[in-house]
């Protein structure tokens, strides 16, 4: 898993790498205080950061398990789509 990376670097190295060489002294110093601020605030949690994912592929493979009979409870756990969301597309049907 990807839990070794520290996310906070990644991205203000990914920060540093949009603005380029061009962009240093003033915005080098205050892109470091404001990755000290960050740490700080969220220091020792784990924040959830969802992939985004393509709502129309998720909701095709959530018709495909419901076809082929798998139960609502299931279909919601492994999609994320809620359990009225589902309603919402078998009504659609």
């Amino acid at each position: 898993m990807m839990r070794d990376i520290d996310i906070v670097e990644d991205i203000f190295a990914r920060v540093r790498e949009i603005l380029g060489d061009r962009f240093a002294g003033e915005i080098s110093v205050k892109l470091a205080e404001e990755e000290d601020r960050v740490r700080q605030a969220w220091g020792g949690t784990e924040p959830y950061v969802a992939k985004r994912r393509d709502r129309g592929c998720i909701k095709k493979m959530a018709m495909d398990k419901l076809n082929h009979g798998a139960p609502i409870q299931a279909v919601v756990n492994e999609t994320g789509i809620s359990r009225a969301g589902i309603y919402r597309l078998l009504k659609r049907k």
